[in-house]
């Protein structure tokens, strides 16, 4: 079996008070999309085919947008699941707007 291709060697949530504090953001270290923090604006769970669609903003980088790009999309839903399936397991989660 091939390796999958990781564009970042970690991952974190960050502060961004200064800009919301409705939304979660994350920035990505090392690897291809080094510096990039970004946040999920909406997530939808899909019942039906068992997938979750999301929208993202990219609200920093420090080489190209990588808005868009499959690797990066793909790196953000791989996060967005590691997330949800923590947030499911520890019973940690809030359905709706954060109030």
């Amino acid at each position: 079996m091939k390796n999958k291709f990781i564009p970042f060697k970690k991952w974190s949530f960050v502060d961004k008070n200064d800009l919301d504090n409705e939304h979660w953001y994350v920035r990505l270290e090392g690897g291809e999309f080094h510096g990039v923090i970004y946040r999920y604006m909406e997530i939808k769970l899909n019942e039906t085919t068992e997938s979750i669609n999301f929208d993202y903003e990219i609200v920093e980088y420090l080489g190209d947008d990588p808005h868009g790009q499959p690797e990066f999309n793909q790196a953000a839903g791989d996060i967005l699941k590691s997330i949800l399936d923590d947030a499911m397991e520890k019973q940690d989660y809030i359905l709706g707007s954060k109030k």
